[in-house]
């Protein structure tokens, strides 16, 4: 069975532990880290990362949007 390389959601705060939450989809991630983010009890920032780590997007909380890195 060929399993898909997953991408994870976290905390871009490292002493915050949100969890992770981990998909193939990183469309499937915004919209749910999007959700999490429009909350206004949420405090702190989300941060998509690639199967290799790297991060693939940060929310902006000024924009309300997601962010890819330069």
């Amino acid at each position: 069975m060929n399993t898909p390389e997953m991408l994870s959601m976290q905390s871009e705060d490292d002493a915050i532990d949100l969890g992770v939450v981990f998909s193939p989809s990183p469309e499937t991630l915004r919209v749910f880290g999007a959700s999490y983010m429009q909350d206004k009890e949420t405090s702190g920032t989300l941060k998509i990362l690639d199967p290799q780590g790297a991060t693939y997007a940060s929310y902006d909380v000024w924009q309300n949007t997601w962010i890819l890195p330069a």
